[in-house]
């Protein structure tokens, strides 16, 4: 059996679980394997995954400050708070919001401890089942709000209605919730398009394997970090 932790880049449109099911093809039989906190599907960027007896570092891991690259549309919302959904909400004649008063409204209301309510379609718990369970059946439910801690959220590029901006949060923190919220305050509404998790802690993409590129040729051993 294998030891040790796999930083691995994830392509959009796979789940985290995909990744694992990729990895169990070239693993050896019976390996014990975990993730240190899912992507989205469409999301790109580092899933950590976890080997043998490093799955006991789970809890740890999924409690880690995380670091993403959103890109934002202005103009429109939908019912998953990303690009994959269906719009619920539409401004056909948007205005441009200048650099300036978005940053001074993220400031005032997006930084420190702020309290978010997760997303219908989201993996939260409710009755024993996921939330994104009863929102695939139309159906709305009540989901409580929880604090989390924003260290950052700032511009990193304005090319309106697009915007996109380097957001560094504590665990639990819903970055698609983050830009849905956004663009209620600023009456334009907003829907990420694009999210890229660039670190989980101190684990960063850089020397990260391409999730297209797990195959029975990689040498696992030579890319695992104990």
């Amino acid at each position: 059996m294998i030891d040790g932790i796999l930083l691995i880049n994830k392509q959009a449109n796979i789940t985290s679980y995909d990744v694992v099911r990729r990895l169990k093809k070239v693993l050896p039989h019976g390996q014990k394997i975990g993730h240190g906190g899912t992507l989205d599907p469409f999301a790109t960027g580092l899933l950590i995954i976890l080997l043998g007896k490093y799955t006991k570092k789970m809890v740890e891991i999924l409690e880690m400050e995380k670091e993403y690259i959103v890109k934002a549309q202005f103009g429109y919302a939908t019912d998953t708070q990303d690009v994959t959904g269906k719009k619920v909400g539409e401004i056909s004649n948007l205005k441009a919001v200048k650099h300036a008063e978005i940053e001074k409204l993220i400031k005032e209301n997006f930084v420190g401890e702020i309290s978010q309510v997760p997303p219908q379609f989201s993996a939260r718990k409710i009755e024993g089942k996921k939330a994104y369970e009863f929102a695939r059946k139309g159906e709305q439910v009540e989901l409580q709000s929880k604090v989390v801690t924003i260290k950052n959220f700032e511009i990193t590029n304005y090319d309106w209605p697009f915007v996109t901006f380097n957001i560094i949060c504590s665990s639990g923190t819903y970055v698609r919730t983050l830009i849905n919220d956004l663009g209620q305050l600023l009456r334009t509404f907003a829907t990420a398009v694009e999210l890229k998790r660039t670190r989980i802690g101190e684990y960063t993409l850089e020397n990260a394997i391409k999730s297209e590129e797990i195959s029975k040729e990689l040498d696992i051993n030579l890319r695992l970090i104990k």
